[in-house]
């Protein structure tokens, strides 16, 4: 295993687009939600895999499942905190699929979990089969053509925005998110400064003249599915949230993608979610390791 801490390289963005295979797996991505700790590391292994791993402080971090494939990403797991601990990490923290979570726990020997400290709902929808019509919908269909009749609603390229605007609808957001379920913005913000670099699509959605919201994000590498990574809005507008799933799960519909990921969430915001009838929910597991503890005698 070799460990880059230069990620901003082509060994690193080629690794993430051939081995990705989750909604996070994207290069850009990466970089953005770095700019929320110390620094990255990208661990390397035999020469074609890796994980996407930060330094915080005197923790290590592990983002999403390794860039491998399934049989190989708890050994390379395992690799990753070995090595961290042996840079004197106090506990290595990890946001992993559930079924490689169960699998850790159940490999640890040198080491010891801590319960989870959040599980994440991920919802996902067949694009193929999704639609507004039929009685399940009838509510959302009359809300959508509700909220088209009373509001004039425009559909604006990135282009036509100021970042600073951009950043406003962002900071809005954060402070009007209730719930356990805490808005981190900083990939967002370092994203906007970036120009939205990585990205397939970016949709600023403007209501009656001034822009309330944005869906976006990227197509999930070796796959025909996309990550729904954006979806933000002000709140300033009733039913905009509605609004914007629906605006969304069209266009990726129309787009010709075959299933769509809407993030990952907490129970409360999944409720708000089911409305929209995923296909089926996945869940991700965030929690830490730790050295076991060494008993006096033992």
């Amino acid at each position: 295993m070799e460990v880059l801490e230069n990620v901003k390289n082509d060994t690193v963005k080629k690794i993430i687009e051939t081995q990705g295979h989750q909604a996070e797996h994207n290069f850009y991505h990466y970089l953005n939600v770095g700019a929320m700790y110390d620094a990255c590391v990208f661990p390397v292994f035999e020469e074609k895999y890796g994980i996407m791993g930060f330094k915080d402080k005197d923790n290590y971090w592990c983002y999403t499942d390794p860039l491998a494939p399934e049989e190989k990403s708890l050994k390379f797991f395992m690799e990753f905190v070995k090595w961290a601990f042996s840079q004197d990490a106090k506990k290595v923290r990890a946001e992993i699929n559930e079924k490689l979570w169960k699998d850790v726990v159940s490999s640890l020997q040198d080491f010891r979990a801590i319960k989870p400290s959040f599980i994440y709902f991920w919802p996902v929808y067949d694009l193929k089969k999704w639609s507004l019509s039929g009685i399940p919908m009838k509510k959302l269909r009359n809300r959508k053509n509700a909220f088209e009749k009373n509001h004039k609603i425009e559909i604006l390229g990135k282009e036509n925005i100021a970042k600073g605007e951009i950043i406003k609808i962002i900071e809005k957001w954060k402070k009007a998110r209730k719930g356990p379920d805490v808005a981190h913005v900083e990939n967002y913000i370092s994203a906007v400064e970036n120009n939205f670099s990585g990205y397939d699509s970016v949709r600023f959605i403007a209501i009656d003249g001034t822009v309330h919201g944005v869906n976006g994000g990227w197509k999930i590498p070796n796959s025909n599915n996309f990550y729904s990574q954006l979806g933000l809005h002000d709140y300033s507008v009733e039913d905009i949230g509605e609004y914007l799933y629906i605006e969304d799960l069209t266009f990726l519909k129309n787009a010709g993608f075959d299933f769509a990921d809407f993030g990952g969430s907490g129970k409360d915001l999944l409720a708000f979610k089911r409305k929209f009838l995923p296909t089926f929910v996945y869940k991700t597991i965030e929690f830490s390791i730790l050295p076991k503890r060494s008993f006096p005698g033992r």
